[in-house]
């Protein structure tokens, strides 16, 4: 704002910091209070664990804040290598895959969860990528859904979670 506007802030800009579905939060208010969304109460992801496969920082930050918002568990591997980790010590219910990876492609990734852990929870794979032979593989490979990352918002993806997971929980998909 410039010098002499009869509008002041309160807050400086820089103190504030974003959450999904808030304009901000001052820095001096977030820290005395947790923020607890009230969406976390609607039931809509509790009880989900959600294994996010990016490499990005910021894409993989974007969506978790969202999911987490959302009321889901969120774990966030950088690398193939370190997903599979993540599969061998915990469960998750579901994996977002990126195909863009520093080790190996997401596609690598995916052929081998199903060598490695045949009973892998229901994997989507969120691209840049969307040329439809890139579908076709994924969708040939087990993915239950194959996204384009600018057609799809966090917000989307959260809401689409749970008929991802039953859809895995009710068995393995004809291709």
């Amino acid at each position: 704002m410039a010098t002499g506007d009869s509008v002041s802030m309160n807050v400086d800009a820089a103190q504030l910091h974003w959450f999904p579905d808030r304009a901000g939060i001052s820095a001096a208010g977030w820290l005395r209070r947790p923020y607890v969304p009230a969406r976390l109460d609607s039931g809509r992801g509790p009880g989900i664990h959600v294994l996010m496969i990016e490499d990005d920082g910021s894409i993989a930050e974007m969506y978790r804040l969202q999911l987490e918002h959302d009321g889901y568990k969120v774990t966030v591997a950088t690398t193939g290598e370190l997903a599979f980790s993540t599969l061998t010590g915990s469960a998750p219910d579901i994996v977002l895959l990126d195909l863009l990876l520093p080790d190996q492609s997401g596609f690598e990734v995916l052929a081998a969860l199903n060598e490695r852990f045949p009973n892998h929870p229901p994997v989507v794979i969120l691209s840049n990528y969307g040329e439809p032979s890139m579908i076709d593989r994924g969708r040939a490979l087990g993915a239950v859904e194959y996204l384009v990352k600018s057609r799809v918002t966090p917000g989307d993806i959260s809401g689409q979670i749970p008929s991802w997971v039953e859809r895995g929980r009710r068995g393995p998909q004809e291709s």
